[in-house]
Parts: structure tokens; sequence; C-alpha cells
């Protein structure tokens, strides 16, 4: 016989957008993997631009000439700049190919939250997935999102509309679920 926290649930009614596939993801992908984070990576290559500017002296002084280390410098402050516009930008684009590549993504669902599991349903289709099925949890002022699933590499469950209590008992499902593997993002940015 099921027993109360088996029955409880949270139904959300939901019409994603390109807009929340990219937050989510970038939500996601921020804590999947921070080796890949842009500051991470901004910070490694302005470490590399430093040093290399710091062996200028020593290599006039032992070479007689600086254009190793000026050349490297450069080169690993241009990587910098670059890493820090475009890989936004880029990530961005991926999650928009994604969303217009799996239109039923697109379609009204309604996504029903248990504590252990979630069920998705649209007009074309009704999935079930596990949380263990994830890897990861993800929750920011409008979505909570998982990524990694069987059935769907990204399961966004939106907060718009849910009065504070059922916001609330969403969240808890999740960091339940989730427990170390969940993720909550204060503020507007954090990728």
């Amino acid at each position: 016989m099921p027993g109360k926290n088996d029955e409880e649930h949270v139904t959300v009614t939901q019409t994603l957008t390109e807009k929340d596939v990219i937050s989510a993801a970038a939500a996601v992908k921020y804590f999947a993997s921070p080796l890949r984070r842009r500051s991470i990576r901004t910070a490694v290559c302005l470490t590399v631009a430093v040093l290399a500017a710091s062996t200028i002296p020593a290599s006039l002084n032992f070479f007689g000439t600086a254009w190793i280390p000026i050349t490297i410098a450069s080169v690993a402050a241009a990587a910098a700049a670059l890493i820090w516009f475009l890989q936004p930008v880029l990530e961005a684009r991926r999650a928009e190919q994604w969303f217009r590549s799996c239109p039923l993504a697109a379609q009204p669902s309604k996504v029903t939250v248990f504590r252990d599991h979630v069920v998705l349903e649209s007009e074309y289709e009704k999935i079930t997935e596990y949380w263990t099925d994830f890897t990861l949890c993800a929750e920011t002022k409008d979505i909570i999102a998982a990524g990694c699933g069987t059935e769907r590499a990204l399961l966004i469950v939106k907060k718009q509309g849910l009065s504070k209590e059922e916001a609330e008992q969403l969240s808890s499902f999740f960091r339940y679920a989730f427990e170390v593997r969940y993720f909550k993002i204060s503020g507007k940015g954090g990728t």
C-alpha cells in the first residue's frame, strides 16, 4: 500500500521556449563540468599570459630577445578574451539547435513530479523517468533542470504559475532526490 509520501506530487503545465532551454542547459552545464566554465578557462589563459609576461626580463637577459614570451602572452590573452565572449554564445547556439531538433520538447506538456520520479505527458508522448537516471539537478529562480536522463537529455520544469508552497514542495522533491547532486543558483548569473 503506497504511503502518503508516494502520493505527494506537484503538477506543472508548461510550454518550453528557447530561452527556457538555453537557461536550463547553461545551469546544468555549469555544475556538470566545472573545468569547462568560462571563468575557469579564462583564468587559466590569463594565468598563462601573466606567467609568460613575467619571463620577458629573463628572456631579454639570457637570449637578447623577448618575442617568445610576448607571443605566448599575447596568444593566451587573446584566447581568454575569445573564451569569455564566445563560449556563452556557442553554448546558447547548441541549446537552440537541440531545442529545434526535438519538436516534442516544444509541445505543451504536463509534468508531474513525485518524490522518486517524474512523468512528462504531452499530446504525443508519455515519459516516466526516475531520478536515478539523471546525473544532476540545477535550480534557478525560474526553472529546475535535471541533466542526462535516459529519455530526455534535459528535463526542464518551469516554476512559473506555481504558488509559493507548490514551488517549495517542488524544490524539496528535487533536493531530496538529488541530495549532493542538487545545486541552486541564486540571483541572475552563475555561468
